[in-house]
């Protein structure tokens, strides 16, 4: 009898235990997580410069962006960014929240929410860098923070590392070395067997290098500018060598950049004048394209391709005037079309003067011969109160000819517009050169 009660007793007291919250060195799941919470608010806020979080929303497709963060213990945050052109601190609110594990949320908007915008930028509509600002906190690793994002499609690792009172200072330098390299810049690997150059593109932080001599050679990473150069992610594979930085070339400016991996180098170099470095391509006339297409827009015009020369002595006419584009139309292996485009009042396309030409290509260089006025002109042309535009084209289209006496150098730029840009500059004026479409 003895036995039998005190194994009621025994189960009583054990199905007590059961009903009541797990407990693990003393606390419930809850009063850990509450702990856990705040342990990590009193990690954020105890950094003296903050942190910094190097963001690759998705890796090969986008490039990184770095993001300061200096929390107080009371839910707000300050920030600033190179991920803009503004770099002012701003401030904000954040929470911890209960998730998988403590849940770092940004609930009101700074810079970080600009990666998970999904209405910028305008040509990443409708989903954008594809960003967040919600971090589930795993701990510690060594003194970085370790958080995972939350979108299963994209889900990674990210890392906090403690800031420094110099980056404060350097996103608007960051983001002036991204802008910078977005513009002209051409890539050079060196090995054993020689050089060989690389188109170099740049869109959203995303690198894409195409060999000159074979298109079919391609390579892609991303970059974030860093105090000493470019961090790459992912490693970018070249002749079986991985490249994770470059260090940029002190005294260069615009800024160089250059690494060395067992035998094998990276070099990235601004283009400057490429007709100082490369030679010209004028037999692409007859393989590559049927017509070259200086265009006058803004877009052309602010090209570091354009020369204020050039844009101020073939189409601007006066304050409100401008001739709108010039055409090199190639018929033939010989014969060619050039002509100059202007939108006369009320019309809602260019009207063309046109000269009829011949063309040759001598040492890679396209050299244009006047022939004869093309007598098929639009009435515009011909009317007399058009005269002085008219007289004012015919000039302008014999000053081009002239450009060439000694040879257009002609090479394919990095950059695209839909269709390839081509930069051609006079040899003979060498302050006279412009971006050309390709057709």
């Amino acid at each position: 009898m003895k036995k039998i009660l005190y194994m009621l007793a025994l189960g009583a007291v054990v199905g007590c235990q059961k009903s009541e919250p797990d407990l693990l060195f003393g606390k419930t799941a809850s009063e850990r997580m509450e702990d856990a919470k705040q342990e990590l608010r009193q990690t954020l806020s105890a950094a003296p410069n903050g942190w910094k979080l190097t963001y690759f929303t998705v890796k090969g497709f986008f490039g990184g962006f770095t993001i300061l963060m200096k929390f107080d213990p009371n839910g707000r945050v300050v920030m600033t960014s190179d991920i803009e052109n503004t770099f002012e601190p701003r401030e904000s609110s954040y929470q911890i929240q209960e998730g998988q594990g403590p849940l770092l949320v940004f609930t009101t908007k700074n810079y970080i929410h600009d990666l998970a915008d999904s209405s910028s930028p305008r040509d990443l509509m409708p989903s954008g860098y594809l960003g967040e600002f919600q971090f589930v906190y795993f701990g510690k690793e060594g003194n970085k923070l370790k958080f995972r994002t939350q979108r299963k499609d994209t889900q990674q690792f990210v890392y906090f590392e403690p800031a420094t009172a110099d980056e404060w200072n350097s996103m608007e330098t960051y983001h002036n070395v991204a802008t910078a390299i977005s513009g002209s810049y051409y890539a050079k690997v060196i090995t054993s067997a020689g050089a060989e150059n690389y188109y170099m593109t740049f869109n959203h932080r995303l690198l894409t290098f195409t060999s000159m001599d074979n298109r079919d050679k391609v390579f892609e990473t991303g970059i974030v500018p860093i105090a000493d150069g470019l961090a790459l992610e992912p490693a970018l594979k070249i002749e079986d060598k991985s490249f994770t930085k470059l260090t940029s070339v002190p005294g260069t400016s615009p800024a160089s950049y250059t690494a060395t991996v067992d035998g094998v180098t990276l070099e990235l170099h601004s283009l400057g004048d490429p007709s100082l470095e490369f030679e010209s391509q004028g037999d692409k006339i007859s393989t590559d394209f049927n017509a070259l297409i200086p265009f006058g827009q803004d877009i052309f015009k602010n090209s570091p391709y354009m020369s204020p020369d050039f844009f101020r002595d073939f189409y601007t006419i006066d304050e409100e005037r401008e001739f709108v584009s010039y055409e090199m139309i190639f018929n033939s292996a010989t014969q060619m079309t050039l002509r100059v485009g202007y939108l006369f009042p009320g019309e809602h396309e260019q009207s063309y003067l046109t000269y009829n030409c011949t063309y040759e290509v001598r040492d890679k260089k396209l050299y244009i011969t006047y022939v004869e006025e093309n007598p098929e002109l639009d009435a515009f042309w011909t009317n007399p109160d058009n005269e002085e535009i008219a007289t004012l084209a015919r000039q302008r289209l014999h000053n081009f000819i002239a450009l060439s006496s000694e040879g257009l150098y002609i090479w394919k730029t990095p950059t695209t517009v839909f269709v390839p840009i081509y930069y051609i500059k006079s040899i003979a004026q060498p302050n006279y050169y412009f971006p050309s479409l390709s057709f």
